[in-house]
């Protein structure tokens, strides 16, 4: 061991303890959550899914992310898309990657907080960053939060070596944080805030440095908006959602934390989100929007929301107020204290946020007064990082950002209490100590009907679905009658019960389940809707029109229950009804070959031969495979005795049901109408292949022999 590396060993080794502990600590939790369904399986966590899903088509090619502007950040979609294009879609070591970058953060917070605050305040930071939970949870997901992070992080160690130093890490910096704001777009408050300060400073900065740190912010910025203005014809800064996500933070429905714009549940709440706010969006202008306008649509009802009811919007962000320096973890996705059932890490339930944040406000507040500009910098960012979570919804994902910053100046907060003490200048020591005790009750005083149990029902319910798709019905039922002992408003555990029994082959069992169902949801017309489905299945057909026109009454314009109901009075004989509710249906469902069938063939029941060959021909236009709309044109056309033109319908059908030997019936008919007695022969053999019974009539009339 030469003399030059001992010597860099003595000055570095602090930052290689961190280092090994930060890999320790995130290797053992992944290991205890390894064996967790989802480690593995993303459908159920929406955000993650939709994040692989999207880098899987750039890693294949989609280069540009789509054809239209970007709906949320893209910087993760494309960091996974790279990964994947050089190794594979490998979640594993997607999630070994965020150890790095964890690693990155720690050196990159150790870097910063040494050059600002101090060599102790460093190393309690670095302690604190290693153990810090809420940071090793999210590390485990396929989610943004680990590179966000890491990119945060590194622009401040490189601001605070640029700012007496070389104007290269002052361009870093800026290079970083831009990369930052493509995911997290409110970053560029804090930009934005940068700015003045930057100014007040410039004699000391240069105008180079103040170029040098803001140039890659805009230049990347820049770069993602020519692209959605390129691609999706629209100018749009970096991603379109800031609309909808602020009214889902200011509006007379917001609560603080996220909620959903319409009944999403599962699958790809982004796209779903985006689609929905758009057609909502259009609806309201009456005309087609572009995502840009679509965006300001959702400004301007947000604002107006606010404008009108101040004593409500005050009310409201005092509530985000509380979120957000709360210790309660607000769920968006996963649950933070579901993970208890899972690892071990989470059963000794540790104040982590309450014991960061009033060190940490205190640590600003130490600084403040005689703050350097680096500092000036730091104190601005939380700040500013803080106000732009409060704008829109608190998450527990959305705040971890700006923790890092927090835990250096909690890591200077904690050096300077402990140096008072120590010091026994005991008036400080014990204001501080007040304050860090006031704060801390603050940040643990419970949240008005907030439970940290809370969210478990829809936990219970995702793994619920998750069994269910693996097709272990038993376990997907225990874990639903969880989530409704929880959350007896999701009416989708119930929902699911059914369907799981039904499987089971246990009708009735899922009967009972549907009907419990409309009891926990009996404003919601989807759980009416499926009761009188099963009702109808186990033939109690009668039973089932009151569960319908609830449905209906809940919810006028549910095309699928317009369309069961007509089923219905077919199946009781009542032709009249059923066509008033088919008529419904063809108004509020969207076209379709099986609907526009359906009705064709009540209305030849009805005797309205010429309209059901209109909609026969519209379902053979509609989806021209679809089997059975050209069997009743050809019955239409041959009844009529226009037997040549209903000769190819029949012979369609004969290609799209080899296996109907009703088809090939109304063939041998017709050819022995036109005097082809041998290929009526045919035709007939084929009825009998395809199951048909024998028909002596037919056989002495046309003699025919086998």
């Amino acid at each position: 061991m030469t003399s030059k590396f001992k010597d860099w060993l003595a000055a570095n080794w602090w930052p290689l303890v961190l280092a090994a502990l930060t890999v320790a600590t995130r290797a053992v939790y992944l290991a205890t959550v390894a064996g967790d369904p989802f480690f593995s399986y993303l459908r159920h966590i929406p955000d993650a899914f939709f994040f692989n899903n999207w880098a899987q088509g750039i890693a294949s090619g989609d280069w540009l992310g789509g054809d239209d502007v970007f709906f949320i950040g893209p910087l993760y979609a494309y960091f996974l898309a790279l990964i994947y294009k050089l190794i594979g879609p490998h979640l594993t070591v997607i999630r070994f990657l965020h150890i790095g970058l964890e690693v990155g953060t720690a050196l990159f917070l150790f870097g910063f907080t040494r050059r600002a605050l101090g060599e102790r305040a460093a190393k309690i930071a670095g302690v604190i960053w290693v153990l810090y939970l809420p940071a090793i949870f999210f590390s485990s997901f396929i989610l943004p939060v680990s590179l966000d992070i890491f990119l945060i992080a590194g622009s401040f160690y490189f601001l605070a070596r640029g700012a007496e130093g070389r104007v290269g890490n002052v361009v870093a910096a800026g290079a970083l944080l831009g990369l930052a704001a493509l995911d997290r777009g409110n970053l560029l408050i804090f930009v934005a805030a940068a700015v003045p300060l930057f100014l007040c400073y410039l004699k000391r900065l240069t105008w180079r440095r103040l170029l040098g740190y803001f140039a890659p912010v805009i230049f990347l910025v820049g770069v993602v908006t020519v692209r959605n203005a390129v691609v999706g014809k629209d100018l749009v800064l970096i991603s379109s959602q800031g609309g909808l996500n602020f009214y889902l933070g200011n509006s007379e429905r917001a609560t603080g934390v996220y909620w959903n714009l319409g009944q999403i549940y599962q699958g790809r709440p982004e796209e779903l989100n985006r689609d929905l706010a758009t057609s909502l969006a259009e609806e309201q202008e009456g005309r087609e929007l572009k995502p840009s306008e679509v965006q300001r649509r959702w400004f301007l009802n947000a604002l107006t929301w606010a404008r009108d009811n101040p004593g409500d919007l005050a009310r409201l962000y005092w509530r985000k107020f509380r979120f957000l320096l709360n210790d309660y973890e607000v769920s968006l996705n996963v649950d933070f204290y579901f993970m208890k059932f899972i690892s071990p890490f989470h059963r000794v339930q540790v104040p982590w946020f309450a014991f960061v944040m009033p060190f940490g406000v205190l640590g600003m507040l130490l600084t403040a007064r005689k703050s350097t500009f680096v500092q000036k910098a730091a104190i601005i960012f939380v700040a500013a990082y803080g106000l732009s979570v409060l704008l829109f919804f608190i998450s527990a994902r959305y705040r971890l950002p700006a923790i890092p910053i927090l835990i250096a100046f909690a890591g200077a907060g904690l050096a300077r209490w402990y140096e008072a003490w120590r010091r026994w200048r005991w008036r400080a020591a014990a204001a501080m100590t007040a304050a860090a005790v006031v704060l801390g009750a603050f940040a643990v005083w419970p949240l008005s009907g907030v439970k940290r149990d809370g969210a478990f029902g829809q936990s219970y319910y995702r793994y619920g679905k998750f069994y269910f798709d693996e097709g272990n019905y038993e376990k997907a039922i225990s874990y639903f009658h969880r989530s409704t002992r929880l959350s007896p408003e999701m009416y989708q555990a119930f929902l699911m019960i059914g369907i799981s029994y039904e499987e089971m082959g246990q009708p009735d069992t899922a009967l009972t389940a549907f009907y419990h169902g409309t009891l926990a949801a009996p404003d919601n017309a989807t759980m009416h809707f499926n009761f009188a489905v099963a009702l109808a299945r186990q033939k109690m057909l009668r039973e089932s029109i009151p569960s319908l026109h609830r449905a209906l009454e809940l919810e006028p314009e549910y095309g699928e229950a317009w369309m069961q109901l007509a089923e219905v009075y077919i199946g009781l004989g009542e032709f009249r009804r059923a066509d008033g509710a088919y008529r419904n249906a063809l108004a509020f469902s969207p076209p379709s070959a099986q609907l526009f069938y359906r009705f064709a063939e009540l209305q030849y029941q009805l005797g309205n031969a010429a309209e059901a060959a209109s909609w026969a021909e519209a379902a053979i236009k509609q989806e021209p495979g679809f089997p059975g709309p050209g069997l009743l044109l050809g019955r239409i056309l041959y009844e009529s005795g226009e037997f040549a033109a209903a000769l190819p319908y029949f012979e369609r059908e004969a290609a799209l049901q080899p296996g109907n030997p009703r088809v090939f019936a109304f063939m041998s008919a017709l050819y022995v109408e036109t005097g082809n007695l041998e290929l009526a022969h045919s035709a007939y053999r084929d009825y009998l292949a395809a199951g048909g019974g024998r028909d002596e009539a037919f056989e002495r009339a046309t003699g025919f022999v086998e």
